[in-house]
């Protein structure tokens, strides 16, 4: 599923000038439905020759112009009667399953005009989404796994019929779709008014824009994009302060940032502020806030927010980039680090119990396996290996997991 997934970008300093002006940015939303309203929320009309000074923006500027010159977003809205789901005959690049779901809207509509004849490939989550509607999505699944997947296609003709005629069976849904080459993909199905789509070129500028704000408000502020990943439906970015504080026994840190947004998930934009551990420009290990801070820390822009509400929430950005001293207090004052050991016994079982969605990952194990000594001083390895399982190229739903459950025995696992 490489055209679908998730993968980190190289961030190298010999390809990256760290500018990039406003205008240039805003070309990435030229055709984006909320571009008035973003350049209207940060008073742009007058600032297009702007230079946003930021390590890596004009990188990850190519990577999201690629994918929107590569991958074109569109929805449709079509009734369930007039939908009808078929196996492909042939595999297809990329998509794991070996016989993808093909969607067929035989009548829809697009952009408020009728078409007819549209077919796309299941992907993500939308072939379960469907039959939830149903409440039949495990029973269909397994069908098409038994190779009878013709007795599921019975059941969901059976409901296509029952809604022709039954208006409780009778459902108007709004169809997420990207083309990529010749190929079209269903990537989501969702309501027709109570949802939002903002996508993965709207995250980027919106953030660069509030970041760019910020420095400007605030002299001497400097940022750097230390790591990255992008999608055509999913983004990971996260900013550090330049600046490095003493942390205690955690060393020199910087405060940072994790920029999610995923056009299919829980939440559209989301902003959390947390602290890069280790000097390094691209590794280091990164602590998330404890649950019973999160909230403060946090700001989740979900998808049933309207546009302008959006942008209003936004300046909730600027409260988690001046609550720094507090989170860096916070490790300072943590007393006791003497036992490292039974630390890195605690992420170990939490990685291999059988109920973990971790288990299966050799490498991550193996980074935790050997044991350390429980002086003082080998809390700096245990971080080390903190890092190195940071730097696993691994889905970044489970890298998030991963990250929390770190954070969490670190920060409240000694005594």
């Amino acid at each position: 599923m490489e055209r679908f997934v998730q993968r980190r970008l190289a961030l190298n300093d010999e390809t990256s000038t760290g500018k990039l002006k406003v205008k240039t940015l805003l070309s990435l939303i030229e055709r984006h439905p909320y571009r008035d309203a973003i350049i209207n929320a940060f008073n742009l009309a007058e600032l297009a020759d702007e230079v946003i000074v930021i390590d890596h923006i004009d990188v990850l500027y190519k990577k999201v112009k690629r994918m929107n010159d590569n991958f074109e977003r569109f929805e449709i809205l079509a009734y369930n009667k007039d939908i009808s789901i078929r196996e492909s005959a042939n595999p297809i690049k990329d998509i794991k399953d070996q016989k993808p779901l093909i969607f067929s809207f035989n009548n829809y509509l697009h952009y408020g005009e009728e078409a007819q004849n549209l077919e796309a490939f299941a992907i993500y989550d939308s072939k379960n989404t469907f039959f939830d509607e149903y409440d039949m999505a495990k029973f269909a699944n397994r069908l098409y796994k038994d190779d009878l997947g013709i007795l599921a296609d019975y059941n969901i003709k059976f409901f296509k019929d029952l809604a022709d005629n039954n208006v409780a069976f009778k459902n108007y849904k709004s169809y997420r779709l990207v083309k990529n080459g010749e190929e079209t993909f269903l990537r989501g199905i969702t309501s027709i008014d109570k949802y939002f789509e903002y996508g993965v070129d709207f995250s980027f500028v919106v953030s660069m824009l509030i970041l760019h704000r910020d420095m400007k408000d605030n002299g001497g502020n400097a940022y750097t994009i230390s790591s990255a990943a992008i999608s055509e439906s999913k983004m990971e970015i996260i900013v550090a302060e330049k600046a490095l504080k003493d942390a205690g026994e955690f060393g020199n840190v910087s405060s940072a940032f994790i920029v999610t947004t995923n056009d299919l998930g829980t939440g559209s934009l989301n902003f959390t502020k947390i602290i890069k551990v280790g000097v390094q420009t691209f590794n280091g290990l990164y602590l998330f806030p404890a649950n019973e801070t999160a909230s403060s820390n946090k700001l989740i822009i979900s998808h049933s927010t309207k546009c302008d509400k959006a942008l209003q929430k936004l300046d909730g950005v600027f409260a988690l980039l001046s609550n720094t001293e507090e989170f860096i207090q916070n490790l300072k004052d943590l007393k006791g680090i003497s036992t490292p050991e039974e630390l890195r016994q605690n992420i170990l079982i939490k990685l291999t119990n059988p109920r973990s969605v971790f288990k299966e990952i050799g490498e991550l194990k193996d980074i935790f396996k050997t044991a350390i000594s429980n002086e003082i001083a080998s809390f700096a390895k245990l971080l080390d290996m903190c890092e190195k399982a940071e730097e696993l190229d691994i889905d970044y739903d489970i890298k998030d997991k991963l990250r929390y459950l770190i954070s969490d025995i670190i920060l409240s696992g000694w005594k």
